[in-house]
């Protein structure tokens, strides 16, 4: 079958379409590149992953979730790209955004294929084991109080080894999500507010450009049995070192960077 017996005859569902099979050939392309150091990770791509991108109400970058399709009478996991780039971290490019989330959830396909228990806290924070993988990917890893380690960007080898891929993606990536917001009945939606209620105070996923009129803190109940506590108190009412924590005893300490400023989970 050509691509073009393959096309449905409508644009956007086609450009769509193209944007799913550009990053599920890039995604693959570079797991071959790593099978001598992540062996396996491309037939579990190919045999075990559903590789979709599209719209959510989650600030995330993607994710990766266990046996969430079922194909015939099994389950396979899925591994989703945010199609909203508005909210990509500023210091790459859109391209390089893709990909780094790409490589990341699938250093949690790999770490899940290999029974590697790469996060804790229902996923938010992310081990020295994740870090591990994803350095061996390419990936720059930075420490994060709240969520372990985070990517923000390739490291210069893997700019270099994937540097085709990228060209590929700045290419192809044609199609964007950006949808309007909805103005509130009787007004204009106020920025702030609009930003505070797509934002998950239980676990921040997104790393929001756009400035808040809160301050996010955390405790540090971190003893394996309790998860740090997260407060929202306004900007002009916070005080560092004065709000302290009545289960740790220890003072709330500002997150800068949104606790999960990397939004890829």
């Amino acid at each position: 079958m050509s691509a073009e017996d393959s096309t449905t005859g409508c644009e956007a569902t086609d450009a769509h379409q193209n944007v799913v099979a550009l990053v599920t050939r890039v995604l693959l392309e570079t797991a071959r590149r790593r099978q001598d150091d992540l062996p396996g990770l491309v037939e579990t791509l190919q045999d075990d992953v559903v590789v979709t991108t599209g719209g959510t109400t989650r600030r995330a970058y993607g994710w990766f979730a266990e046996d969430t399709w079922r194909l015939g009478d099994r389950q396979v996991h899925e591994l989703f790209l945010n199609a909203d780039r508005r909210h990509r971290q500023p210091s790459v490019s859109a391209a390089e955004d893709v990909l780094v989330t790409l490589l990341h959830e699938a250093c949690h396909v790999w770490a899940q294929a290999n029974r590697i228990r790469d996060t804790s806290r229902d996923g938010r924070y992310h081990n020295r084991r994740f870090a591990e993988i994803a350095l061996v990917i390419g990936l720059a890893v930075e420490k994060d109080a709240m969520i372990g380690h985070r990517t923000p960007a390739l490291l210069p080898w893997a700019q270099t080894d994937y540097s085709d891929l990228l060209s590929e993606l700045e290419r192809g990536l044609v199609l964007a999500r950006e949808p309007k917001a909805a103005e509130p009945v009787g007004g204009t939606a106020d920025a702030d507010d609009e930003a505070d209620k797509n934002i998950d105070v239980a676990g921040l996923t997104g790393s929001a450009t756009s400035p808040s009129k809160y301050v996010f803190a955390a405790c540090r109940c971190q003893d394996g049995r309790r998860h740090p506590i997260t407060i929202r108190v306004a900007k002009g009412s916070w005080r560092p070192d004065v709000i302290c924590c009545a289960v740790c005893e220890a003072p709330f300490i500002e997150s800068l960077t949104d606790r999960r400023q990397n939004g890829r989970l």
